[in-house]
């Protein structure tokens, strides 16, 4: 297995979120892997004229490599997350239309933490107390006030830092930009 996860990042080192608009997304983080080995594992085949629903972009990042799928999902499902994890480590962060999110981890094609960023004391985690420590590092464990509607406005961020924390792979805002990403294809199969 990849060595990975021995960031500390933090939720102020991904404060660019914050000006973000991008409502639907899943960005999955990689580590160890070139985006070629990405492909090859999810059996896909680069086409640079793909665009539209179940479109992915794929790129190195420090660390490894991330894709990133506007509008969908793939970097959760289950077939995906063991393919992409096998002898590694992966992360993946997704959100609907609606701001429902999840947070996957998995180990060497086995998935070791699923949750929902914003709730993450929520958890149908193999291992729950696995991330326990970088959840209250992140600020993702707060005392829950029900009077409070808005008591975690940054559970994005700390997601993203909290995957950068599980595989050692940094997403930056420059991976988000159209077309910065070298490898576009259909997730569909």
């Amino acid at each position: 297995m990849s060595a990975a996860g021995k960031s500390k990042a933090t939720t102020g080192e991904y404060a660019w979120w914050g000006q973000s608009r991008w409502p639907e997304f899943c960005f999955s983080f990689i580590a160890g892997l070139t985006p070629e080995d990405l492909l090859r594992r999810l059996g896909l085949t680069e086409d640079p004229d793909q665009e539209g629903f179940a479109t992915v972009e794929v790129g190195r990042a420090e660390g490894g490599s991330v894709m990133v799928e506007w509008g969908g999902a793939a970097g959760i499902l289950r077939d995906v997350v063991r393919d992409l994890s096998a002898g590694t480590s992966m992360a993946s962060i997704s959100r609907n239309v609606n701001h429902h999110s999840h947070f996957v981890h998995a180990i060497d094609g086995r998935t070791v933490a699923y949750l929902d960023p914003m709730f993450p004391h929520w958890t149908l985690s193999a291992d729950p107390g696995r991330l326990r420590q970088d959840l209250e590092e992140l600020g993702m464990l707060p005392e829950f006030d029900p009077d409070d509607d808005d008591f975690f406005p940054q559970y994005i961020e700390a997601a993203l830092a909290l995957a950068e924390r599980c595989t050692g792979v940094r997403l930056e805002r420059r991976h988000l930009q159209p077309g910065a990403l070298p490898y576009c294809t259909s997730i569909a199969r």
